[in-house]
């Protein structure tokens, strides 16, 4: 099952849970034959596991997984690659800390997954990474429990290890303008690779891209140097 599919469970229990909760919390209750303790126990797990359990796996699925992709898979899945043959932006947003208009939009993937020892198979992945196109290989990560959960890989590691050094919050790999700059040990190249990527761009893609170099700027991983340079050589392309 994917992560979406997860995701989808748990808020859908979390949901029938905000309904049922009192009808269940009260039959546990007046469970007579069964010591308090054991009642006591019951109902803990109706609030607890039941109701607040999906929505905190929810939670964690939609900021640690769908945000930034799924490092504990990046360290610990199966490594592979996943031809995308179909992308969508949806209409959800993530916000972690940032105005809903600066927060990443979620995007659904539909990705071939081919890992040594098995036949390609399909499966989604929704993360918030923009700029993947139909037809484009990419890194991934696979669950070793369940083929289905994917994670794109596009250096989230290097990128946490950079947050840790002090030199900057680990920034949302979704804020970048083309799929040029997933490393971001390339951010400092930004601005030629967006004017290689789409030499056709439109004026908002352009509008798009010097937005997303500004986030970079603020969040410390181009120098002010680096920005004003690269600044300037977008807005100089025709």
């Amino acid at each position: 099952m994917s992560v979406g599919k997860i995701s989808g469970w748990c808020w859908g229990v979390f949901g029938v849970m905000c309904v049922a909760f009192l009808p269940l919390g009260y039959g546990a209750t007046r469970l007579t034959s069964l010591p308090v303790a054991v009642r006591a126990a019951l109902v803990v797990l109706v609030c607890a596991g039941l109701w607040w359990g999906p929505f905190v796996y929810a939670m964690y699925l939609s900021m640690a997984v769908m945000r930034n992709g799924d490092r504990r898979l990046l360290k610990r899945g199966v490594r592979g690659t996943a031809r995308i043959v179909h992308a969508r932006q949806t209409s959800t947003v993530i916000q972690a800390g940032e105005f809903a208009w600066q927060a990443p939009y979620v995007w659904k993937y539909r990705l071939i997954v081919t890992v040594p020892g098995k036949d390609p198979y399909e499966t989604d992945c929704s993360i918030c990474i923009s700029g993947l196109q139909p037809g484009q290989t990419v890194k991934v990560a696979v669950s070793p429990h369940n083929r289905k959960r994917v994670t794109i890989d596009v250096g989230q590691g290097a990128a946490g290890k950079r947050g840790e050094a002090g030199q900057g919050a680990t920034y949302p790999i979704s804020n970048v303008a083309s799929t040029r700059y997933l490393n971001p040990a390339a951010s400092n190249s930004a601005a030629s690779n967006w004017a290689a990527s789409n030499s056709a761009t439109s004026d908002q893609a352009r509008l798009d891209a010097l937005a997303q170099l500004g986030q970079l700027h603020e969040q410390g991983v181009l120098t002010d140097a680096e920005f004003t340079a690269q600044k300037a050589h977008i807005l100089s392309e025709p």
